[in-house]
């Protein structure tokens, strides 16, 4: 996985970040300074808001991989002082060296771990010993054309194939027939929601995550399978939002704002919902941001 590192060849390095949760936040910070980033995640259920609520948390506490110049990325770390974050040196040069992993690596444990996200194992390197399993390739199904290692799991029933980015992280995913649905099926799809408990909250959750898929439905570098549970709660919290309104121009606008954008990003008929908008902005004081914001959101989607 080492190489002789230049200053000015890109390549993707292995980065440690010392603030919890910090992860995600990094790792966007990182994409919009220009650098390809990827943080392995994994499925979590929350209750949040008194609501179940499925997200999405980093695999592995602290770890982020970034693919630039040893130079530029040492930089940029270096000017983002506010934000523990550090090279990993290699353990395999006496620590001379920044870890790093080869390009071919990277984008197939990316390409494999988006596949079906929701089922797989993560481990430390030092959980799992690999010596005991068989290398192997799979023909047919979801995971056609993959090498990796096949093991029995302790305390687990079905075999899993193994794909590990040596020395950093290792993903488990068992090895059964089961599909992602693509985008279009899940905006398609019809979603009921009891009245939401905690207005105030869901609307918030709604427009950040409006915003969210808004700025990623381009990056080639978000995994499909963490698009579309955005998406999806997005049309959940939707849902519990629908039957309310807000008895402020402030309050109105909030709920208009986000299910305006709910229905660009699911290229559903805007008129309605436009014209909701249009009605609640124009009540608000000419001085406030978040009129501002209603505005540009309407003079964006002309729709």
């Amino acid at each position: 996985m080492m190489a002789e590192v230049e200053d000015n060849i890109e390549r993707w390095y292995v980065l440690g970040c010392l603030s919890v949760h910090h992860e995600e936040k990094v790792r966007d910070a990182l994409r919009k300074a220009g650098f390809r980033s990827h943080v392995p995640m994994k499925y979590e259920i929350k209750i949040v808001r008194r609501q179940e609520q499925r997200t999405m948390v980093p695999a592995i506490t602290g770890l982020i991989f970034a693919r630039g110049t040893e130079e530029a990325l040492k930089d940029y770390i270096q000017n983002k002082r506010h934000e523990t974050i550090y090279m990993r040196k290699s353990t395999f040069s006496n620590k001379k060296e920044y870890l790093t992993v080869r390009d071919d690596v990277m984008e197939r444990f990316i390409e494999f771990t988006k596949v079906r996200q929701e089922n797989i194992t993560y481990f430390k390197p030092e959980e799992l010993n690999l010596k005991e399993g068989e290398s192997i390739r799979i023909k047919g199904g979801l995971y056609d054309g993959y090498e990796g290692t096949i093991l029995r799991l302790k305390g687990k029933r079905n075999k899993h194939i193994v794909v590990q980015i040596p020395g950093v992280i290792i993903a488990a995913v068992e090895i059964e027939p089961e599909l992602i649905e693509p985008i279009g099926t899940l905006k398609q799809q019809e979603i009921r929601e009891r009245p939401s408990k905690n207005v105030d909250g869901d609307k918030k959750y709604m427009l950040q995550t409006a915003e969210w898929l808004i700025e990623n439905q381009a990056d080639k570098d978000v995994p499909e399978v963490e698009y579309n549970l955005k998406l999806v709660e997005l049309k959940r919290t939707r849902a519990r939002l629908t039957k309310f309104k807000g008895f402020t121009a402030t309050t109105e606008a909030e709920l208009a704002l986000p299910m305006f954008l709910a229905a660009v990003i699911l290229e559903e008929d805007t008129t309605a919902v436009k014209e909701r908008l249009e009605k609640a902005t124009a009540k608000l004081k000419d001085t406030s941001k978040l009129k501002a914001k209603c505005q540009k959101a309407l003079d964006t989607w002309k729709i």
